[in-house]
């Protein structure tokens, strides 16, 4: 999986020497290098755990509440507001 002309940083990693080796000798059978396995297993990883955490968000009862306090006391109130009105009432200043 080729990438459009993106740059290339170099990556330190700690791995059981027999995992290195074992991977070395797939990349060799499969015709590529083991940067380019590890490049491509980082790439389908990040897109497989960011449709799975958008999905658990959206099933999560955060999301089902999600603006459902509109027209509350607080709705006027900027964040600041709020917070000064919680260490308020937490701790009595």
């Amino acid at each position: 999986m080729k990438t459009t002309k993106e740059p290339k940083v170099k990556l330190t990693l700690s791995v059981k020497k027999s995992a290195i080796d074992n991977a070395k000798k797939y990349a060799q059978l499969d015709g590529s290098s083991l940067s380019s396995i590890v490049e491509d297993y980082l790439v389908e990883y990040s897109k497989s755990n960011k449709a799975e955490n958008q999905s658990d968000f959206k099933n999560s009862l955060a999301y089902q509440l999600m603006g459902c306090a509109k027209g509350g006391p607080l709705d006027n109130m900027t964040d600041d507001e709020i917070k000064d009105i919680r260490m308020k009432d937490r701790y009595g200043l």
